[in-house]
């Protein structure tokens, strides 16, 4: 059993230290051609295999959120992810999903936890694996 004790997630360069839960679903793209027959079989052409990272984000000051939004809300970004498929960490073009910055507290400007979902741009045959 190998343990990896770098860096969990970089979003362009800058490490990202607030997560509180890491998950990464494995989404198969099927090509127009792909299908059930009448026998039930599935044919088809898989185009590859998405990566989408789903991040549970604690909660942040004003001034974090701030910096967080000014990541997520950029059109792409490049990140940086440890994949346990390929044991090492991998880099490839992403967006941010839909989040909610939920206010806690007015007078402190707090706010809650939140999850976000980081959703690749290319498939993770194009991502580049580095040890």
């Amino acid at each position: 059993m190998s343990i990896y004790s770098g860096n969990l997630l970089k979003i362009n360069g800058t490490t990202i230290d607030c997560i509180v839960s890491y998950t990464l679903q494995r989404n198969k793209l099927w090509g127009a051609d792909s299908g059930r027959n009448l026998a039930g079989s599935m044919k088809g052409t898989l185009v590859g295999i998405f990566p989408k990272i789903k991040l549970k984000i604690k909660p942040k000051s004003s001034e974090g959120m701030a910096t967080l939004e000014n990541i997520l809300d950029l059109a792409s970004f490049e990140v940086s992810y440890y994949s346990r498929k390929y044991g090492c960490v991998c880099k490839g073009d992403f967006y941010a999903g839909d989040y909610d910055e939920d206010l806690i507290n007015k007078s402190l400007m707090t706010y809650k936890a939140f999850t976000v979902s980081l959703i690749p741009n290319e498939s993770e045959a194009e991502h580049v694996h580095s040890n």
